[in-house]
């Protein structure tokens, strides 16, 4: 068939087209294939469809490009690998942690030796009324918990007790008022230690004139307040005052 003359019908008419070698009709089928292929990848994108590279999702890497085409029978150059980047150095401190102070000792023990007052002091906190909880018996001290411990070096340590109670009458509280100006107090802790006080005010106030405030302080200086209740008494409302005891320490 290499000399001879081949004829093709179509629609339009006749057309007379040379023949070429078997080869050379495979050759057109070889580069299409290879042009297909060549779409295959792109941009080192496995899949892509010609229009250019996909925008990579959010937490997906990007496909690496592939390795470009080793001619046959050339020996196959090693894999070159990527240099990994050094972490950036972090400088290192050694924390210094100061220490933390030891809680001081809860109140113990009472005493006002003047007026003949010794009792037990016991922690407590705010009644329901919103007030500073006391002891069901007079016989007890109310330290409040929330405010500073005797020995710290600023605030107020509070301590109160009943004046009396319906089953008890009048308890040693009910000397308060009897304390003078540089009369002194003492307060045991639960470790044994013994703080003085030296008394310097004794006042009668009214409860609507108390200031809560100054009364509960937890800063200025370091001030010892003894309370109870006092002046004229109503059944309905109780005692109108209170007595209030400063001291500081000595």
């Amino acid at each position: 068939m290499s000399g001879s003359t081949r004829t093709i019908r179509t629609r339009q008419g006749d057309a007379a087209v040379a023949a070429l070698p078997r080869l050379a009709l495979l050759l057109p089928l070889v580069v299409l294939l290879l042009g297909c292929a060549s779409t295959g990848v792109r941009d080192g994108v496995v899949g892509g469809d010609g229009a250019g590279p996909p925008t990579p999702s959010a937490g997906v890497p990007a496909v690496s490009p592939l390795p470009a085409a080793v001619p046959s029978g050339s020996a196959t150059p090693a894999p070159t690998r990527a240099r990994a980047s050094r972490a950036p150095v972090v400088p290192q401190y050694r924390a210094t942690v100061p220490p933390v102070a030891p809680e001081r000792p809860v109140p113990a023990r009472f005493v006002a030796s003047s007026i003949g007052v010794d009792l037990p002091v016991v922690k407590t906190g705010v009644a329901d009324d919103g007030r500073m909880q006391l002891p069901e018996t007079n016989q007890e001290v109310a330290w409040y918990a929330y405010g500073s411990r005797p020995g710290d070096a600023a605030g107020t340590t509070v301590l109160a007790a009943h004046v009396d109670t319906r089953t008890e009458g009048l308890g040693p509280f009910a000397r308060l008022r009897q304390l003078r100006r540089g009369a002194e107090l003492a307060v045991t802790d639960a470790a044994g230690r013994t703080r003085r006080y030296t008394v310097t005010a004794v006042d009668d106030v009214p409860k609507s004139r108390v200031s809560v405030d100054q009364l509960f302080r937890q800063d200025g200086p370091a001030t010892l307040r003894v309370l109870t209740c006092g002046g004229p008494f109503s059944r309905q409302t109780g005692y109108r005052d209170n007595i209030v005891v400063s001291a500081e320490p000595r």
